[in-house]
Protein backbone atom coordinates (compact mmCIF):
# COMPACT_ATOMS: atom_id res chain seq x y z
CA UNK A 1 0.00 0.00 0.00
CA UNK A 2 2.93 2.38 0.90
CA UNK A 3 4.86 1.83 -2.60
CA UNK A 4 1.01 2.35 -4.49
CA UNK A 5 0.51 5.65 -2.09
CA UNK A 6 4.27 7.01 -3.12
CA UNK A 7 4.05 5.77 -6.63
CA UNK A 8 0.82 7.96 -6.53
CA UNK A 9 2.72 11.20 -5.42
CA UNK A 10 5.29 11.35 -7.94
CA UNK A 11 3.27 10.95 -10.49
CA UNK A 12 0.84 13.76 -9.31
CA UNK A 13 4.53 15.83 -8.21
CA UNK A 14 5.27 14.73 -11.85
CA UNK A 15 1.96 16.18 -13.41
CA UNK A 16 1.85 19.57 -11.20
CA UNK A 17 5.80 20.37 -11.90
CA UNK A 18 6.48 23.42 -14.20
CA UNK A 19 8.10 22.78 -17.53
CA UNK A 20 12.02 23.39 -17.26
CA UNK A 21 14.13 24.65 -20.16
CA UNK A 22 16.81 22.92 -21.77
CA UNK A 23 19.29 23.69 -19.00
CA UNK A 24 17.39 21.63 -16.68
CA UNK A 25 15.61 25.38 -15.02
CA UNK A 26 12.43 24.96 -13.39
CA UNK A 27 10.86 28.17 -14.46
CA UNK A 28 9.85 30.68 -11.98
CA UNK A 29 7.19 33.02 -14.59
CA UNK A 30 4.04 33.48 -12.51
CA UNK A 31 0.79 34.80 -14.60
CA UNK A 32 -1.11 35.37 -11.32
CA UNK A 33 1.54 37.65 -10.45
CA UNK A 34 2.27 39.33 -13.52
CA UNK A 35 -1.61 40.04 -13.98
CA UNK A 36 -1.39 41.79 -10.34
CA UNK A 37 1.45 44.20 -11.94
CA UNK A 38 -0.79 44.91 -14.61
CA UNK A 39 -3.65 45.90 -12.49
CA UNK A 40 -1.40 48.04 -10.00
CA UNK A 41 -0.71 50.00 -12.87
CA UNK A 42 -4.01 50.63 -14.54
CA UNK A 43 -4.94 52.11 -11.13
CA UNK A 44 -3.15 54.72 -11.65
CA UNK A 45 -5.34 55.33 -14.30
CA UNK A 46 -4.79 56.94 -17.41
CA UNK A 47 -0.54 57.21 -17.66
CA UNK A 48 -0.40 59.38 -20.65
CA UNK A 49 2.99 61.21 -21.03
CA UNK A 50 3.82 64.06 -18.49
CA UNK A 51 1.24 63.22 -16.42
CA UNK A 52 1.06 62.84 -12.65
CA UNK A 53 -0.29 58.98 -13.00
CA UNK A 54 2.83 58.26 -14.95
CA UNK A 55 4.84 59.59 -12.61
CA UNK A 56 3.15 58.00 -10.07
CA UNK A 57 3.38 54.86 -12.20
CA UNK A 58 7.12 55.42 -12.86
CA UNK A 59 7.48 55.49 -9.09
CA UNK A 60 5.82 51.91 -8.89
CA UNK A 61 7.92 50.39 -11.60
CA UNK A 62 11.20 51.55 -10.47
CA UNK A 63 10.62 50.66 -6.64
CA UNK A 64 9.29 46.88 -7.87
CA UNK A 65 12.33 46.32 -9.81
CA UNK A 66 14.77 47.82 -7.03
CA UNK A 67 13.03 45.33 -5.01
CA UNK A 68 14.54 42.27 -6.67
CA UNK A 69 17.83 43.71 -6.66
CA UNK A 70 17.69 45.55 -10.01
CA UNK A 71 19.73 49.07 -10.59
CA UNK A 72 17.48 51.46 -11.65
CA UNK A 73 17.94 54.88 -13.83
CA UNK A 74 15.97 57.47 -15.52
CA UNK A 75 16.56 58.43 -19.00
CA UNK A 76 14.90 61.38 -19.27
CA UNK A 77 14.03 63.90 -21.90
CA UNK A 78 12.02 66.75 -23.18
CA UNK A 79 9.60 66.07 -26.47
CA UNK A 80 7.34 69.06 -27.55
CA UNK A 81 7.82 70.41 -23.58
CA UNK A 82 6.72 67.42 -21.98
CA UNK A 83 9.13 65.83 -19.52
CA UNK A 84 8.94 62.35 -20.60
CA UNK A 85 11.24 59.30 -19.10
CA UNK A 86 12.63 56.08 -20.36
CA UNK A 87 13.17 53.39 -17.19
CA UNK A 88 16.12 51.19 -17.73
CA UNK A 89 16.87 48.29 -15.13
CA UNK A 90 20.63 46.38 -15.29
CA UNK A 91 21.39 44.04 -12.72
CA UNK A 92 24.34 45.11 -10.26
CA UNK A 93 27.01 43.01 -11.32
CA UNK A 94 26.32 43.19 -15.19
CA UNK A 95 29.36 44.74 -17.72
CA UNK A 96 27.43 45.45 -20.89
CA UNK A 97 24.48 43.67 -20.82
CA UNK A 98 23.60 41.86 -24.75
CA UNK A 99 20.03 41.66 -24.59
CA UNK A 100 17.39 44.57 -24.37
CA UNK A 101 13.29 43.47 -23.57
CA UNK A 102 11.49 46.26 -23.93
CA UNK A 103 7.89 47.77 -23.47
CA UNK A 104 5.96 50.97 -23.41
CA UNK A 105 4.75 51.43 -20.20
CA UNK A 106 2.66 55.02 -21.04
CA UNK A 107 -0.59 54.77 -22.58
CA UNK A 108 -3.13 56.67 -25.43
CA UNK A 109 -3.97 60.43 -24.34
CA UNK A 110 -7.16 59.89 -26.50
CA UNK A 111 -9.74 57.48 -26.92
CA UNK A 112 -9.75 58.03 -30.87
CA UNK A 113 -10.69 54.56 -31.79
CA UNK A 114 -13.30 54.54 -29.55
CA UNK A 115 -17.26 54.07 -31.09
CA UNK A 116 -18.62 56.69 -28.94
CA UNK A 117 -17.75 60.10 -30.38
CA UNK A 118 -18.03 61.83 -26.82
CA UNK A 119 -15.65 59.42 -25.61
CA UNK A 120 -12.88 59.94 -28.19
CA UNK A 121 -10.61 63.23 -26.24
CA UNK A 122 -10.80 61.11 -23.09
CA UNK A 123 -7.62 59.31 -21.77
CA UNK A 124 -7.38 55.53 -22.16
CA UNK A 125 -6.81 53.14 -18.83
CA UNK A 126 -4.46 50.97 -21.11
CA UNK A 127 -4.61 47.41 -19.79
CA UNK A 128 -3.28 45.47 -22.95
CA UNK A 129 -1.83 48.64 -24.59
CA UNK A 130 0.61 49.04 -22.06
CA UNK A 131 0.53 47.60 -18.65
CA UNK A 132 0.74 43.88 -20.40
CA UNK A 133 3.85 44.14 -21.89
CA UNK A 134 5.46 46.02 -18.45
CA UNK A 135 3.38 43.39 -16.64
CA UNK A 136 5.26 40.71 -18.50
CA UNK A 137 8.84 42.05 -17.95
CA UNK A 138 8.14 42.80 -14.00
CA UNK A 139 7.67 38.89 -13.43
CA UNK A 140 10.47 38.34 -15.69
CA UNK A 141 12.70 40.63 -13.38
CA UNK A 142 11.72 38.71 -11.03
CA UNK A 143 11.97 35.01 -11.04
CA UNK A 144 15.35 35.05 -13.63
CA UNK A 145 18.48 33.50 -12.51
CA UNK A 146 21.06 35.58 -11.67
CA UNK A 147 23.70 34.42 -14.39
CA UNK A 148 20.58 34.98 -17.14
CA UNK A 149 20.35 38.82 -14.95
CA UNK A 150 23.73 39.68 -16.18
CA UNK A 151 22.65 39.79 -19.62
CA UNK A 152 19.73 41.37 -19.58
CA UNK A 153 18.76 45.56 -19.71
CA UNK A 154 15.20 46.09 -19.41
CA UNK A 155 13.98 49.25 -21.07
CA UNK A 156 10.52 50.69 -20.23
CA UNK A 157 9.62 53.45 -22.89
CA UNK A 158 7.58 56.67 -22.33
CA UNK A 159 6.01 58.60 -25.12
CA UNK A 160 5.10 55.52 -27.42
CA UNK A 161 1.34 55.73 -28.14
CA UNK A 162 0.62 59.82 -28.03
CA UNK A 163 1.41 59.55 -32.23
CA UNK A 164 -0.66 61.81 -34.29
CA UNK A 165 -1.92 63.87 -31.31
CA UNK A 166 -0.92 67.07 -30.70
CA UNK A 167 1.73 66.77 -33.46
CA UNK A 168 3.01 63.74 -32.11
CA UNK A 169 5.08 60.86 -33.65
CA UNK A 170 5.13 57.39 -32.41
CA UNK A 171 7.77 55.43 -30.20
CA UNK A 172 9.70 58.67 -29.21
CA UNK A 173 10.75 56.89 -26.16
CA UNK A 174 12.86 54.17 -27.85
CA UNK A 175 14.09 56.75 -30.78
CA UNK A 176 15.70 58.68 -27.92
CA UNK A 177 17.24 55.35 -26.31
CA UNK A 178 18.83 54.47 -29.20
CA UNK A 179 19.80 57.62 -30.61
CA UNK A 180 22.04 57.83 -27.36
CA UNK A 181 24.09 54.56 -27.85
CA UNK A 182 27.85 54.39 -29.06
CA UNK A 183 28.41 52.70 -31.61
CA UNK A 184 30.48 50.13 -29.47
CA UNK A 185 27.42 49.90 -26.90
CA UNK A 186 25.14 49.09 -30.49
CA UNK A 187 27.52 46.25 -31.37
CA UNK A 188 27.28 44.85 -28.18
CA UNK A 189 23.68 44.13 -28.32
CA UNK A 190 23.12 40.56 -29.60
CA UNK A 191 18.88 41.29 -29.78
CA UNK A 192 15.81 43.37 -28.46
CA UNK A 193 12.92 41.92 -27.58
CA UNK A 194 9.69 43.91 -27.47
CA UNK A 195 6.33 43.07 -25.55
CA UNK A 196 3.48 45.02 -26.60
CA UNK A 197 -0.15 44.20 -25.81
CA UNK A 198 -0.01 40.36 -25.12
CA UNK A 199 -2.42 39.99 -22.25
CA UNK A 200 -5.55 39.61 -24.50
CA UNK A 201 -7.65 36.79 -22.96
CA UNK A 202 -7.85 35.47 -26.55
CA UNK A 203 -4.41 35.97 -27.56
CA UNK A 204 -3.12 35.12 -31.08
CA UNK A 205 0.42 36.60 -31.79
CA UNK A 206 0.85 36.59 -35.70
CA UNK A 207 4.87 37.02 -37.04
CA UNK A 208 5.12 40.69 -37.10
CA UNK A 209 6.54 41.51 -40.59
CA UNK A 210 9.66 43.86 -40.02
CA UNK A 211 11.10 41.66 -37.01
CA UNK A 212 14.43 39.91 -37.38
CA UNK A 213 12.89 36.52 -38.67
CA UNK A 214 15.89 34.44 -37.46
CA UNK A 215 15.26 35.75 -33.84
CA UNK A 216 11.68 35.51 -34.17
CA UNK A 217 11.99 31.63 -35.64
CA UNK A 218 13.81 30.73 -32.64
CA UNK A 219 11.04 32.55 -30.22
CA UNK A 220 8.38 30.98 -32.16
CA UNK A 221 9.90 27.68 -32.11
CA UNK A 222 10.18 27.61 -28.34
CA UNK A 223 6.60 28.35 -28.13
CA UNK A 224 5.68 25.57 -30.71
CA UNK A 225 8.11 23.12 -28.26
CA UNK A 226 6.35 24.18 -25.34
CA UNK A 227 2.52 23.45 -27.10
CA UNK A 228 1.88 27.59 -27.10
CA UNK A 229 1.45 27.51 -30.74
CA UNK A 230 -2.32 28.30 -30.30
CA UNK A 231 -0.88 31.46 -29.41
CA UNK A 232 2.29 32.28 -31.41
CA UNK A 233 0.74 31.55 -34.64
CA UNK A 234 3.30 30.54 -37.66
CA UNK A 235 1.51 32.78 -39.61
CA UNK A 236 2.34 36.20 -41.48
CA UNK A 237 0.59 39.47 -39.74
CA UNK A 238 1.91 42.79 -41.14
CA UNK A 239 4.28 45.07 -40.35
CA UNK A 240 4.03 47.71 -37.11
CA UNK A 241 5.39 51.05 -35.93
CA UNK A 242 6.68 50.08 -32.78
CA UNK A 243 9.45 50.81 -30.12
CA UNK A 244 11.78 47.79 -32.23
CA UNK A 245 12.00 49.76 -34.87
CA UNK A 246 15.04 52.69 -34.13
CA UNK A 247 16.57 49.26 -33.01
CA UNK A 248 16.51 47.81 -36.37
CA UNK A 249 17.41 50.79 -37.90
CA UNK A 250 20.92 50.64 -36.33
CA UNK A 251 21.46 46.67 -37.31
CA UNK A 252 20.15 44.80 -33.97
CA UNK A 253 18.23 41.89 -34.55
CA UNK A 254 14.83 42.55 -32.73
CA UNK A 255 11.26 41.16 -32.82
CA UNK A 256 8.01 42.79 -31.90
CA UNK A 257 6.11 40.13 -30.25
CA UNK A 258 2.58 42.01 -30.20
CA UNK A 259 -1.60 41.04 -31.33
CA UNK A 260 -1.98 43.03 -34.17
CA UNK A 261 -3.03 41.30 -37.39
CA UNK A 262 -6.14 42.73 -35.88
CA UNK A 263 -5.48 44.53 -33.01
CA UNK A 264 -8.19 43.64 -30.28
CA UNK A 265 -11.59 45.43 -30.67
CA UNK A 266 -10.69 47.54 -27.47
CA UNK A 267 -7.81 49.30 -29.04
CA UNK A 268 -7.42 52.89 -28.28
CA UNK A 269 -10.75 52.57 -26.82
CA UNK A 270 -12.16 53.27 -23.18
CA UNK A 271 -12.35 49.56 -23.28
CA UNK A 272 -8.89 48.69 -22.92
CA UNK A 273 -9.42 47.62 -18.82
CA UNK A 274 -8.02 44.85 -16.96
CA UNK A 275 -11.08 42.26 -17.50
CA UNK A 276 -9.99 41.59 -21.13
CA UNK A 277 -6.88 40.36 -20.64
CA UNK A 278 -6.09 37.44 -18.48
CA UNK A 279 -2.85 35.70 -16.65
CA UNK A 280 -3.44 32.79 -18.96
CA UNK A 281 -1.97 35.16 -21.86
CA UNK A 282 0.70 36.87 -19.66
CA UNK A 283 1.75 33.28 -18.62
CA UNK A 284 1.90 31.67 -21.90
CA UNK A 285 4.29 35.05 -23.35
CA UNK A 286 6.18 34.93 -19.80
CA UNK A 287 7.32 31.22 -19.87
CA UNK A 288 7.89 31.34 -23.49
CA UNK A 289 10.23 34.37 -23.04
CA UNK A 290 12.30 32.90 -19.78
CA UNK A 291 12.64 29.95 -21.53
CA UNK A 292 14.87 31.74 -24.66
CA UNK A 293 16.68 33.90 -22.43
CA UNK A 294 18.14 30.85 -20.40
CA UNK A 295 18.78 28.98 -23.26
CA UNK A 296 20.19 31.80 -25.15
CA UNK A 297 21.29 34.89 -23.05
CA UNK A 298 24.57 33.81 -22.56
CA UNK A 299 25.92 31.86 -25.76
CA UNK A 300 26.70 34.99 -27.43
CA UNK A 301 24.22 34.33 -29.96
CA UNK A 302 24.95 35.37 -33.88
CA UNK A 303 21.72 35.82 -36.39
CA UNK A 304 22.14 35.86 -39.87
CA UNK A 305 20.93 39.17 -41.38
CA UNK A 306 17.42 39.26 -43.00
CA UNK A 307 16.65 38.71 -46.90
CA UNK A 308 15.12 42.11 -46.68
CA UNK A 309 18.16 43.77 -44.66
CA UNK A 310 20.61 42.19 -47.20
CA UNK A 311 18.04 43.82 -50.53
CA UNK A 312 18.02 46.79 -48.67
CA UNK A 313 21.96 46.78 -48.21
CA UNK A 314 22.29 46.54 -52.06
CA UNK A 315 20.01 48.88 -52.52
CA UNK A 316 22.44 51.57 -51.05
CA UNK A 317 25.54 49.58 -52.00
CA UNK A 318 25.20 49.49 -55.93
CA UNK A 319 24.13 52.83 -56.88
CA UNK A 320 27.33 54.03 -54.93
CA UNK A 321 29.37 50.90 -56.70
CA UNK A 322 28.20 52.66 -60.21
CA UNK A 323 28.66 56.08 -59.38
CA UNK A 324 32.47 55.29 -58.30
CA UNK A 325 32.67 53.27 -61.92
CA UNK A 326 31.31 56.48 -63.61
CA UNK A 327 33.53 58.67 -61.91
CA UNK A 328 36.97 56.91 -62.73
CA UNK A 329 35.65 56.41 -66.53
CA UNK A 330 35.04 60.10 -66.69
CA UNK A 331 38.13 60.86 -65.19
CA UNK A 332 40.15 58.58 -67.48
CA UNK A 333 38.64 60.11 -70.67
Amino acid sequence: MRVILVLLLLMAATITAPPMTQSNHMLAFDGENAMDYLIQQCDFGPRPPGSDNLTQCKTYIASTLESFGWNVTFQEFTYLEVECSNIIATWPSAEQPTYILGAHYDTRPKADKDPEPANRMTPIIGANDGASGVAVLLELASGLPAGVRESVEIVLFDAEDSGQINCWNWIVGSTHYVNQLSPTRVSEIDAMILVDMVGDSDLRLERETSSTRSLQDLIWSIADEMGHNDTFLDVSGTSIMDDHRPFLAVGIPSVDIIQHNWFPWYWHTLEDTPDKCSAESLQTVGEVLETFLIDYANDNLTLPPDDNFLFYLSLLVIPAVVIVVVYLYLRRR
